[in-house]
């Protein structure tokens, strides 16, 4: 079942799988290797790290790898501190 018709917004779903195998990975990946690994259409999967590139929670590299953002660095910082890691 997808996440579009569990009530949730499959774009955004398969936005968060691609920051979460960037993650997996240790920082950086390419697109084939994010199509890969999420199954999506390389097409489906770039037009996603373009607009998490404009949102500014990734990067892309001169090797054209991409990579996480400083913009994430915040974010677990919060989450850690209200899990109190």
């Amino acid at each position: 079942m997808s996440e579009a018709s569990r009530g949730g917004v499959q774009s955004v779903a398969r936005a968060f799988d691609l920051v979460e195998v960037i993650a997996a990975r240790g920082g950086t990946a390419s697109l084939s290797e994010l199509a890969t690994v999420t199954g999506l259409p390389a097409a489906t999967a770039h037009r996603l790290l373009r607009t998490l590139i404009t949102c500014g929670y990734l990067v892309q590299l001169q090797d054209r790898r991409y990579g996480l953002s400083q913009k994430l660095v915040p974010i677990g910082a919060a989450a850690a501190r209200r899990t109190g890691r």
